[in-house]
């Protein structure tokens, strides 16, 4: 009975549950989370009615996902029959620890008990499953437990991943082999006559193309795999951003794009130094693409105290507020057309934010009629 001793509160406790939920749960569990909080609303009676703890029962029930109640000890004292199924057995008066021999689920149930709202990832594998566990504090040192399972999720991403990544393997050596022949024909040891030179320089075009792209998604497969190793280390600003520009001015030039660098001298970013110049390079190619002929594109660094903030600045028509959201998304364009024209594969800015979040950062745009603002937030260098 004591569950519902103080019942506003854990009206506010389900609510913070529901936003930790998020959008990623189930379409059905916010409706049933708004009907548990209706339940729970605070009424003029003291004490909960006899039938309470069966109707908090058929809540549970009700829920898609393995949900429970965790006492103050950590034992559950409620739970639905899709926690039993996933326990294998039935989970009243069973710890998480005892029911999925996790301790990183255990951990975050005695955080919860503790006060915490708490959602993580978690493997469990003597079950194996990839759940994701959403924990929140209830009245009376209890704690309400919903664990989404990923497991089949996670299996076809790995197998997208294992796809894509045996695929562009095995079209590099077709690729180059492409490009290998069409460089000879167009050198000066084999005459072409125009249509031919033409048909010629197309598949060059192409095959260039292609090996960006193959090149593109290697190097994706390998940060979403975790085989890219960041090295983090005291990266000095200044003198990146000479070497960043350098490598893409052959770029701006024939555009009459002109590049810009500033960074406080001595302004260190800790990162990994080839991670760090990928990242920009892409990000100042995109502006150029999209930069009018004669415009500029602007490399900043802030001082952001624990952090450091780059910029990369163009002047272009801009990016519409529907595509911000998606923008970092592989194979995402705003304008399609005009993109595969520069010579984009539309991997670039996914690569830009699997490589900012392998290093523990954080990037975004914004963007509206005069132009995009690309911004990368990493922590500073420790001072020397």
């Amino acid at each position: 009975m004591a569950l519902f001793s103080r019942r506003a509160s854990l009206l506010e406790q389900v609510k913070a549950l529901r936003a930790e939920l998020g959008p990623s749960a189930p379409a059905p569990l916010p409706q049933e989370l708004d009907d548990l909080a209706r339940f729970l609303k605070p009424t003029p009676a003291t004490e909960p009615k006899p039938d309470e703890l069966a109707q908090l029962q058929g809540f549970l029930d009700a829920l898609p996902d393995p949900s429970g109640v965790l006492e103050a000890k950590g034992k559950l004292v409620r739970a639905n029959n899709v926690l039993d199924q996933l326990l294998g057995g039935r989970s009243v008066g069973r710890t998480l620890l005892e029911g999925t021999r996790s301790s990183e689920l255990q951990e975050a149930a005695e955080r919860s008990l503790q006060g915490s709202c708490v959602k993580r990832e978690v493997n469990l594998p003597a079950l194996q499953k990839v759940v994701m566990a959403s924990l929140a504090p209830l009245p009376g040192g209890r704690a309400l437990v919903v664990l989404r399972d990923l497991t089949e999720q996670k299996r076809i991403e790995q197998s997208r991943r294992d796809f894509v990544a045996n695929a562009s393997h095995e079209l590099r050596t077709p690729v180059a082999a492409i490009s290998g022949a069409v460089e000879t024909l167009l050198s000066e040891a084999i005459e072409l006559n125009g249509p031919a030179r033409g048909f010629v320089e197309m598949v060059q075009r192409h095959s260039s193309r292609l090996t960006r792209l193959t090149q593109d998604l290697l190097d994706l497969s390998k940060l979403e795999s975790g085989e890219w190793r960041v090295e983090l280390g005291a990266v000095e600003l200044t003198s990146l951003f000479d070497v960043v520009v350098e490598l893409v001015r052959s770029r701006a030039t024939p555009r009459g794009v002109q590049l810009a660098a500033d960074a406080p001298n001595g302004l260190r970013v800790l990162a990994d130094r080839r991670a760090l110049e990928q990242i920009l390079v892409n990000l100042i190619d995109n502006a150029i693409k999209f930069s009018p002929e004669g415009g500029r594109v602007t490399l900043l660094a802030d001082n952001a105290g624990a952090h450091v903030l780059i910029s990369v600045i163009d002047h272009g028509q801009g990016i519409e507020a529907r595509h911000l959201q998606r923008i970092f998304e592989r194979f995402y364009r705003v304008d399609g057309g005009r993109a595969r024209e520069a010579g984009g594969t539309g991997l670039g800015l996914a690569i830009v934010k699997h490589l900012v979040q392998a290093q523990g950062g954080e990037v975004g745009v914004e963007s509206g009629q005069g132009g995009s603002r690309f911004w990368v937030k990493l922590k500073s260098a420790p001072a020397t």
